[in-house]
């Protein structure tokens, strides 16, 4: 908006002020000339009122936003188009909002221990070690079950509860909320990490029974590091698991309300277009996109917008 404002003033003006050439002024009474002069004065002043008010009043203005990501494909990865899928609705949200956002990849780990940066991801994540000034929901995830069939004579088995999986090693991301006293009571032994890609990797060798993980995550993690085994791996989605994925703006971004606003228009732009619709898709897969996945996006939006003590 800012932008496309400025432009126009700057189009305006100078017409304006090109109208009163020297050469103009010499062949018209003096009279003509003030009035033409005091013209161009207003329109001059106008244009520097403009452009503070717009400088005031748009957060891409204040510099770029820069959010922090972990390398947790297909949702964040540096080395894919438009940063994967995460990436991608927040580029497309920060177009329309007119905001410049930077993406910044790091260990997870070290997003956690951080309490000054703005992150991305599921909230829960974070809240222990950092207050917000803001979070933005931008996406929804569900986890699913992950077990490597050859591990277990090529048997299919359900989960309904924890008890299902006594006797199991089960691995899981590390910094995740599990209550591992509620593991430890049903008989279940819990292997952490901090790598998605060493977890699949202990589970392919049957160094663990199970994996707990984001279901597209897992998916993608099993299709780069075992391209030809696919089919021998088994995905059982865990109900009730839907979390969100969000924008988290610390309380020391600079005008951390106003860019929060300005990323949910953003977000409200692209949903109402289309276009984030055809991102979502694109990555899940025709017809695979699940069917309650915008009212939980809206449920999780009604119940982080009073982070940071006001309604955003």
């Amino acid at each position: 908006m800012a932008d496309t404002a400025l432009s126009w003033i700057n189009i305006w003006v100078p017409s304006m002020a090109s109208s009163i050439s020297d050469d103009w002024s010499h062949s018209v009474p003096d009279k003509v000339c003030e009035h033409a002069y005091r013209v161009y004065r207003a329109c001059s002043m106008l244009k520097r009122m403009l452009v503070a008010i717009l400088l005031s009043t748009s957060p891409a203005m204040a510099g770029s936003v820069v959010l922090d990501a972990n390398e947790s494909p297909p949702y964040w990865s540096e080395s894919m188009t438009g940063f994967g899928m995460g990436g991608e609705i927040v580029q497309a949200i920060s177009r329309a909002a007119g905001v410049t956002t930077v993406l910044s990849f790091k260990p997870l780990q070290r997003m956690i221990a951080e309490d000054d940066n703005n992150d991305l991801g599921n909230p829960v994540f974070y809240l222990r070690n950092q207050d917000f000034a803001a979070i933005i929901p931008i996406a929804v995830y569900h986890v699913a079950l992950f077990y490597y069939k050859p591990n277990h004579d090529g048997e299919a088995f359900s989960v309904v509860s924890l008890a299902d999986l006594k006797g199991f090693k089960v691995g899981m991301l590390k910094g995740a909320l599990v209550d591992r006293s509620a593991f430890a009571r049903a008989g279940i032994d819990v292997e952490e990490s901090y790598s998605q890609a060493s977890l699949f990797r202990k589970l392919r060798k049957g160094r663990i029974d199970l994996v707990i993980e984001v279901e597209l995550v897992g998916r993608q993690m099993i299709r780069n590091l075992f391209p030809d085994e696919i089919d021998a791996f088994a995905v059982n989605p865990v109900e009730q698991s839907e979390a969100p994925i969000a924008i988290l703006l610390s309380q020391q971004q600079p005008d951390a309300a106003a860019v929060a606003q300005a990323y949910r228009r953003g977000l409200q732009t692209i949903v109402d277009s289309g276009e984030y619709s055809a991102i979502v898709k694109k990555y899940y897969g025709a017809g695979l996109l699940p069917e309650h996945y915008m009212p939980e996006l809206e449920h999780f939006s009604r119940l982080y917008r009073f982070v940071g003590g006001i309604a955003q």
